[in-house]
């Protein structure tokens, strides 16, 4: 295979060397203060369905309906280096639906519980934000998520806490902040994509996309 054949299927090109499969990897976001690197894992229905797809250590469960995040730590703090170190900063889950894998991880909680992590940044701070692509339904193993959101981690206790939560049927997408870092700024996509809701303007008016805006109200910088 050429070289920019390579780059055009690079799913194709990977799994002819072996590469190990990924749950549907959406967002990779590198911390600022270390060398480390996230990348979101959104969900996966064939995941043990199929013999390309089988279980491993880093997606270990069959259909995979929640997602999770993995962190990769480069040999000897350098990102071009040949090998790397990884680990599972989260899985989601409902801890109030499941009792097994399915619950999530110990970071996951009825406060803070998520399905389809999608979006990945990390502010000037080190704080990792977690955006949500997923589903909605609110019902069986989804009871309790409501919308999708947007939510803070800490990189170093594992801590997860959710910031905001969108309109019905959106996907929470995109980030980034002010230049005196006042003002953070996130994409609100594909509101009502099935019909039930109005969001942003209300009434019976049409469903838009849109950018937020959400400043703190006491004006500090963060």
């Amino acid at each position: 295979m050429a070289k920019d054949e390579t780059l055009v299927f690079a799913r194709v090109a990977a799994s002819k060397v072996g590469a190990t499969t990924m749950d549907r990897p959406e967002w990779v976001a590198a911390n600022p203060h270390k060398a480390e690197a996230y990348v979101a894992l959104t969900n996966n229905k064939y995941r043990g369905e199929r013999d390309s797809q089988p279980l491993n250590m880093a997606n270990p469960r069959a259909k995979n309906p929640y997602g999770h995040i993995v962190r990769w730590v480069p040999d000897r703090g350098n990102h071009a280096a040949d090998a790397f170190a990884w680990d599972m900063y989260v899985m989601a889950g409902n801890p109030m639906v499941h009792d097994d894998l399915m619950a999530g991880s110990s970071n996951i909680t009825a406060e803070n519980m998520f399905n389809s992590p999608d979006g990945l940044k990390f502010d000037s701070a080190g704080n990792l934000w977690i955006q949500t692509d997923g589903n909605y339904s609110n019902e069986k193993g989804f009871a309790g998520m409501g919308n999708n959101q947007m939510l803070m981690g800490d990189p170093e206790t594992g801590e997860i806490h959710r910031f905001l939560v969108g309109p019905r049927e959106c996907e929470i997408t995109g980030l980034t902040w002010s230049l005196d870092r006042k003002t953070m700024f996130v994409g609100v996509q594909h509101p009502g994509e099935k019909g039930d809701s109005h969001w942003p303007e209300g009434g019976d008016a049409v469903p838009r996309s849109a950018v937020i805006a959400v400043k703190r109200t006491d004006g500090v910088i963060g």
